[in-house]
């Protein structure tokens, strides 16, 4: 983790320094997301869609293969079908 000494403005403004909006690929404009975390400020750049946000989450979830995949989804589906029809 990278650390930097940032200061308030009197304004109770912060300036990010060019590494790390470099870093993050943030642009003019673009929204953070401000976590209060007990005595820690958390910034993070605003997803754009849920889709962004959730994408990955489920890597290796049902297999780590497409063929360990397609064996999940096959069992599940024959255990859907065993009990509702």
């Amino acid at each position: 983790m990278e650390q930097v000494i940032i200061k308030i403005s009197s304004k109770r403004q912060i300036t990010l320094p060019a590494m790390v909006y470099k870093k993050l690929g943030l642009q003019p404009g673009q929204k953070l997301l401000l976590e209060v975390k007990g005595d820690k400020i958390i910034l993070s750049p605003k997803t754009t869609s849920y889709t962004e946000l959730l994408a990955g989450s489920l890597k290796n979830v049902y297999g780590r293969s497409s063929e360990e995949v397609n064996a999940y989804v096959r069992k599940e589906r024959e255990a859907w079908d065993k009990k509702h029809f």
